[in-house]
């Protein structure tokens, strides 16, 4: 028996329409349905968007949990909800009572930290006030959600009044005004490849980046590099890597102001870029992040351990592309960072008694953060080397002075660009500095503020 379901469902005689739920809930039964719901639950019908057949679901046969992607109905409710976008994650719906919609989330393997991500639409024939519930397991609510209405919709976060959290943290109910018109809702803004693609390109659009693929994911997606430099043949490198995992989208915004400010049309920018070379890999996990994952690749790894082994596609594709570009004799690497979200803004440096090239660099460079950004604290943990990252491993390789720059889950959008572009303009200030200090005639004076 074919599972599906539409909303030409509603417009059928009510003696028909009543047959057809009866065969929707005997398949919801059968193999390949929506997995079992707490008994007495009331489960809806898996199909493709309404008017459309059904599709076949996507599965990950190496991974503990299989999230297919579906759109699941609830036509006495005329309600939909399907997690069939890019960096769409939910396991199963189910309805308990008339009001409340529950959707369980598990993460794609474990062990995992905890990063319990969702996102999905939903919309409904009639306009409603709806309750949903979001189960986690094996995760505590992380992020807050944020919700759109339309494709092209602005995120906002849900109001307070609008989001209750257990007092265990496993659950987290959300009102939602629903309609016809398509509510998004997700733990951050959906920032896809798709995305990435569009701002690679607005960057390679400039004559002094160029935008290069330097490899290809297991799920065939592409890992791309942008170059910014206005000297190729430059020795002095800084490399940029962001979104090893894939809910932190808060990193991924930093990552862009900074980038952007380093590609910028400023006298300091220009001078900078006289100098040195940046290469940035914005997404290193394409996968995990048009999946939905939680934090690891398709394989089922967290990428930002394995800066030793280097036994996933993804690291070994990037640690060529970046030893690439240092073939050059007397290459070397000045500064390097890895952007990404927790709960709170800090910079996760190397302990200080490792020795760096520049030495002192990063000290210097928090403060002068500090000192343009009285208000705004600067966290610095510092930790040796015994972690498998990137930061680790750049210093390892190069001896670079290397951070892993996180940004809050919940910081304002606004900070987030205040310290990346302040951020920004401290390195290449400094990294100028460097040069002049090394007698390297530069224009920096005449470039500062």
């Amino acid at each position: 028996m074919n599972c599906w379901g539409g909303s030409s469902v509603n417009s059928m005689p009510k003696t028909l329409a009543t047959l057809v739920l009866l065969a929707l809930a005997s398949c919801a039964s059968g193999a390949g349905a929506v997995p079992a719901a707490p008994e007495g639950a009331r489960v809806g019908a898996t199909a493709g968007a309404p008017g459309e057949e059904p599709r076949p679901a996507e599965s990950h046969p190496s991974f503990a949990v299989d999230v297919r992607r579906r759109t699941t109905g609830f036509l006495d409710a005329g309600l939909w909800i399907s997690n069939e976008i890019r960096g769409g994650w939910l396991d199963e719906v189910w309805r308990e009572g008339d009001s409340l919609v529950v959707v369980r989330i598990r993460p794609e393997n474990t062990p995992i930290n905890n990063s319990p991500w969702y996102a999905f639409k939903l919309w409904s024939h009639e306009p409603d006030t709806l309750e949903l519930r979001l189960t986690y397991d094996g995760g505590r609510h992380r992020y807050w959600p944020r919700i759109r209405t339309g494709a092209l919709g602005a995120w906002q976060p849900l109001p307070q009044e609008a989001v209750r959290v257990d007092s265990s943290a496993t659950a987290a109910t959300l009102r939602l005004e629903v309609g016809p018109d398509t509510v998004w809702v997700a733990g951050q803004e959906l920032f896809t490849s798709e995305t990435f693609r569009a701002w690679n390109d607005s960057l390679a659009g400039l004559p002094h980046v160029t935008l290069s693929t330097i490899g290809t994911s297991p799920g065939g997606r592409s890992l791309d590099m942008l170059q910014i430099t206005a000297d190729p043949e430059a020795l002095r490198h800084v490399f940029l890597l962001g979104r090893q995992h894939p809910p932190e989208v808060t990193g991924t915004l930093a990552l862009l102001r900074f980038v952007e400010k380093l590609a910028g049309d400023s006298p300091l920018a220009r001078e900078f870029r006289r100098h040195y070379q940046v290469h940035v890999v914005p997404l290193v996990n394409p996968d995990g992040v048009d999946l939905g994952y939680w934090r690891h690749n398709t394989n089922g790894v967290d990428l930002n351990r394995d800066w030793v082994a280097f036994q996933q596609p993804e690291t070994r594709i990037v640690r060529s592309a970046l030893l690439g570009v240092l073939e050059r004799p007397g290459a070397e690497v000045w500064f390097a960072a890895d952007f990404h979200s927790t709960n709170r803004d800090v910079f996760f440096t190397l302990d200080r008694s490792l020795e760096t090239r520049p030495a002192g660099f990063v000290d210097r460079w928090l403060d002068r953060i500090r000192l343009d950004l009285p208000d705004y604290s600067v966290s610095d943990v510092p930790s040796g080397l015994d972690s498998p990252t990137s930061r680790n491993w750049f210093y390892r390789e190069f001896g670079a002075p290397a951070v892993i720059y996180e940004v809050g889950d919940a910081t304002d959008r606004a900070l987030i660009r205040e310290v990346a572009t302040t951020a920004a303009r401290a390195l290449m200030e400094l990294l100028l500095e460097e040069l002049n200090a090394m007698g390297v005639q530069t224009t920096a004076d005449e470039a500062m503020r």
